[in-house]
This record gives structure tokens, C-alpha cells and sequence, in this order.
């Protein structure tokens, strides 16, 4: 029986690490040392620890504008997470429905779907949101928008080929024996079956979104100003990464400690809900 103490506290290491993420990423501007969107050129560069010209320390120092960069932080990090949650809750729930009804139903509907899925797959991901975002522009909403398009595909052959597995199980055929249409099969027998694959999926979509909305915005076509991201920290400290390589460093690192915390707990709950490791955990 193989010992998951180590798997256990790394799961728990990252729900705190993600748990305090986001809740120092909740913080009203108010609550935060400084204001993040006020610009001081005087106090341009302060390094990290550092005092600026009225004596106030920046724990992390301030950006080519003056602006302290761990407001900043907690300040980006509301639309990055914000952006990644509501796009993978989209994906989620477009690819439960394509999947579903494509694995179950199949026929014509089925060749439908996994023709639009095989169609998107064929674009690559970055270049297709940063053409996305050129033609219907810049903002929260719009990119949500089209991170989940450009994500469900990928999600749906999952559920479908949960479904296809599931369908012709006998608890499911015996719904069916019973007289159940096809609508109360689907969410009382098949659906309840895919929760844990669904919940693990959600865990690795909220990562991947993160990190291609970073890249987008990297690239300058996120969220449009006065909001910000840790992708547009990114973007905006490159021209400075000699003069001042900590203004794009912290952000990378948020990037890289959000993402890892998310993949973490995804493994863990994939590692709980798989029947093979159970008598192990």
C-alpha cells in the first residue's frame, strides 16, 4: 500500500497558497498600502524594501510609473483569476452539454460536434484569441468570451468519450428499460458519473486559462486599462528587465505559484476520486 502523506501536504500547501491568492486578490483598493492605478514619476524604480521621496516603504518595490508594484499585484490578480473562473465555468458547461448529448445520443449530432471540435483544434490557441481579440476587442468580457471558445473543444471529447463509456453501462440501460426519456437519463444517471471527471477537468481549466490569458496580454490584447493583469505586469516590465528586473519577476512568479497550487489540487482530487488509488490514500 503505497504512503500519499507527501501528495496529501502538497494539496494542502497549495488550497492555502491558492486560498490566500485570492483573497488578497479580493481586497477593496481601499485596503490596499497604495492606490495601484495612481502614477508618482518621482518614485520611478524604487527597489524592493525600499523608502520613496515621502518615506513610504514599497515592500516590492514600484514600477516605471511610480506605482507600487505589490498593489499592483493584488490589484491584477482580480482579472486574472476573474478572466480564468469564468471562462473555464463557460467551458465547463458547454462541454457538458456538446459531450453529453454528442457521446449519448450520437448520429448526426455527434459527427456535428466532434467536426466544430476537430475544426478548432486545428488552430493554434495563442494565435487564435490574439486574432479573436483584434476583431471583437479588448476587456474582461470579451476575453472570458474567447478563452472559453477556444477551450471547449478540447474539453468536450472528454465528456464525450465519458459518455460514450457510460451509456452503455447497465445501471444506464436499465434507465432506459425502465422508460426514463432521455433527458432524465442524462441528468439523473450519466451526468452524476462524470462529477469527479468534470471537477478535476475545471481544476487544469482555470491553469490554462491563466496562463493564456497572461500570454495574451503579454502580447498587448487583454484587458484594456485601467484594469490590469499579472500577463500586463509581465508585458509592461520588459523593457526594463536590466534596470529593473523585479517588476516583471513578481508577477511571473504569482503566474507560476497560482498555476502550480491550481495543477496540485487538481492532481490530488484525481488521485482521491481514482478507484485504483483509493485503498492507498
Amino acid at each position: 500500500m503505497r504512503d500519499n502523506s507527501g501528495h496529501r501536504l502538497v494539496m494542502v500547501v497549495s488550497t492555502i497558497m491558492l486560498a490566500v491568492i485570492l483573497l488578497g486578490s479580493m481586497l477593496p483598493i481601499k485596503c490596499l498600502p497604495y492606490n495601484p492605478c495612481e502614477v508618482d514619476l518621482e518614485n520611478r524604480f524604487v527597489g524592493v524594501m525600499g523608502l520613496d521621496s515621502h518615506g513610504g516603504k514599497h515592500w516590492l518595490g514600484t514600477d516605471a510609473l511610480g506605482r507600487d508594484v505589490f498593489s499592483r499585484l493584488l490589484f491584477s490578480g482580480r482579472y486574472s483569476l476573474l478572466v480564468a473562473l469564468g471562462a473555464a465555468l463557460i467551458t465547463t458547461v458547454t462541454a457538458v452539454v456538446c459531450g453529453l448529448l454528442a457521446g449519448y445520443m450520437g448520429g448526426v449530432y455527434d459527427v456535428i460536434v466532434m467536426m466544430a471540435v476537430d475544426a478548432l483544434l486545428s488552430f493554434p490557441v495563442i494565435l487564435l484569441a490574439v486574432a479573436l481579440a483584434a476583431v471583437i476587442g479588448r476587456g474582461v468580457l470579451a476575453l472570458t468570451g474567447i478563452l472559453a471558445f477556444t477551450g471547449w473543444a478540447s474539453y468536450t471529447r472528454v465528456v464525450r468519450a465519458e459518455a460514450l463509456h457510460l451509456r452503455n453501462l447497465t445501471f444506464v440501460e436499465a434507465a432506459r428499460a425502465l422508460g426514463a426519456k432521455t433527458s432524465r437519463v442524462l441528468t439523473r444517471t450519466v451526468l452524476p458519473n462524470t462529477i469527479s471527471t468534470l471537477t478535476v477537468m475545471s481544476t487544469f481549466l482555470i491553469a490554462r486559462f491563466i496562463l493564456i490569458e497572461s500570454s495574451v496580454s503579454f502580447l498587448g490584447m487583454g484587458i484594456a486599462p485601467p484594469a490590469s493583469s499579472w500577463g500586463i505586469m509581465v508585458g509592461e516590465g520588459k523593457e526594463y528587465i536590466f534596470e529593473a528586473p523585479f517588476v516583471s519577476i513578481f508577477p511571473g512568479l504569482m503566474i507560476v505559484l497560482t498555476v502550480m497550487s491550481v495543477n496540485f489540487i487538481g492532481d490530488g482530487l484525481r488521485d482521491i476520486w481514482d478507484p485504483r488509488k483509493r485503498g492507498s490514500i
